[in-house]
């Protein structure tokens, strides 16, 4: 099945890309002759492909070189597809840009920021004696999945650094009374509002959802604590592409403000490019390390 799975990957990019390489494949990254960017599949509903083109045409102008918008991709096809030069940016999370530099040299163009959005995992609770992640000693706790950034993977290496215990102890219930996986940020919002846990890690653009939404009150809920900042997605350029260009193509994105583009692809016109933190990817990286988290299912 692994020897399939590998051969249907290649018949994949062969089909996608096919008709799409140019001239740098074969002679090289001073032979560019087009920019060849992926609009991934989770990117490809009608509205952001037809917001894609003033995109695509304003870069296209700035850098004075054909851009080509490649759709339907996933993230592991581009990755491949970068690896063997047929590809030269591509929009990823965090995660994706770590599993890309482990087979490449790759770098981060730029990520998406709002003022008003702050993307990291926060601590609520609904008790009045609760006040502080100290005060949750001895009570029950929800994650929302083993594999969920904002409610597993921050908050729990958040809590082993904080009380200085391993994943496992915290698990097993070291410190809480009792660990549960709600399986979605609203069971675990909703759970710790009618008091099926005590506490709870959830992603603080999710609690701002459901309060914004109606489904609770601000009231309903407090926040006890927070982690670092989790990083925004945004594009990867690969390492074949000349420094020139890719400070150009850096210069459009941050300068880019097309606010109907931002409110069609990110579901908010006050949306914009900026330059990535370093230092949260360093944050990232420890914490991959630290949990042994399995980038390729990111």
């Amino acid at each position: 099945m692994k020897v399939l799975g590998i051969v249907f990957l290649l018949w994949v990019l062969a089909v996608l890309f096919t008709g799409c390489a140019t001239e740098a494949g074969e002679g090289g990254a001073d032979a560019l002759t087009e920019l060849r960017i992926a609009l991934l599949v989770d990117d490809g509903n009608p509205q952001s492909v037809a917001a894609f083109e003033d995109f695509r045409a304003g870069l296209a102008e700035y850098i004075g070189m054909e851009v080509r918008i490649i759709e339907d991709a996933t993230h592991l096809v581009g990755i491949e597809a970068m690896r063997a030069g047929n590809l030269d940016i591509m929009w990823g999370s965090p995660f994706v840009y770590l599993l890309a530099r482990e087979v490449m040299e790759v770098e981060r163009l730029a990520v998406t920021d709002n003022p008003a959005s702050i993307n990291k995992t926060v601590f609520i609770t609904a008790h009045d004696d609760i006040h502080s992640l100290a005060d949750m000693e001895g009570r029950s706790f929800a994650f929302i999945s083993p594999s969920s950034t904002s409610g597993f993977f921050y908050p729990m290496y958040h809590l082993m650094d904080v009380f200085g215990l391993s994943r496992m102890e915290i698990e097993a219930g070291a410190f809480f009374s009792t660990v549960a996986f709600s399986g979605g940020q609203p069971a675990s919002i909703m759970g710790v509002v009618h008091g099926d846990f005590d506490a709870a890690a959830v992603g603080n653009l999710n609690l701002g959802n459901m309060i914004a939404s109606g489904l609770i009150a601000a009231d309903d809920v407090r926040v006890i604590g927070s982690t670092a900042i989790i990083p925004f997605p945004g594009y990867i350029a690969a390492g074949h592409l000349p420094g020139d260009l890719v400070e150009r193509v850096r210069a459009f994105i941050l300068a880019y403000d097309n606010e109907e583009y931002f409110g069609v692809r990110f579901g908010t016109p006050d949306t914009r490019f900026v330059l990535p933190d370093d230092g949260q990817i360093q944050h990232l990286i420890s914490m991959a390390e630290v949990l042994e988290i399995d980038l390729s299912e990111q």
